[in-house]
């Protein structure tokens, strides 16, 4: 049973009124477990994605430059970034460098929508790296 499941609802009782009031004092318990579920998202998010460690220092900077765009996508609609591709999407196009919309086509994470939506934008990003 997970905790989510096991918590009730609170509700009012006839000792409630004083509670309200200030007249008994309330005790909590201060939980002593460990929080290893929260550390151990951060050691993830830290990490380098294992698609981007195989890319060499031109499809990196590609990759980085791709990065940037998306961050300001994301912020111009208010959107978390990997709401426009993931770091994966962004990965693959950094290390096959299309030259156009139907290169970007057969990339896992872009479909007709976001092909439409943000192709020609990655095709700009990709000649400005040179490409």
């Amino acid at each position: 049973m997970s905790i989510r499941s096991s918590l009730q609802p609170l509700k009012l009782s006839g000792n409630s009124r004083a509670v309200l009031k200030g007249e008994v004092p309330v005790r909590l318990r201060v939980s002593l477990a460990p929080v290893r579920e929260r550390k151990a998202r951060r050691s993830v998010a830290t990490e380098v994605p294992k698609v981007a460690t195989r890319l060499d220092s031109a499809a990196q900077s590609r990759l980085n430059a791709l990065k940037a765009w998306r961050f300001e996508v994301a912020k111009a609609h208010n959107l978390p970034a990997y709401v426009i591709f993931h770091d994966a999407t962004l990965s693959a196009i950094a290390e096959r460098t299309p030259q156009s919309l139907a290169d970007l086509q057969g990339i896992s994470g872009i479909g007709a929508r976001k092909l439409e939506a943000y192709g020609a934008a990655v095709l700009e990003v990709m000649a400005g790296c040179g490409y």
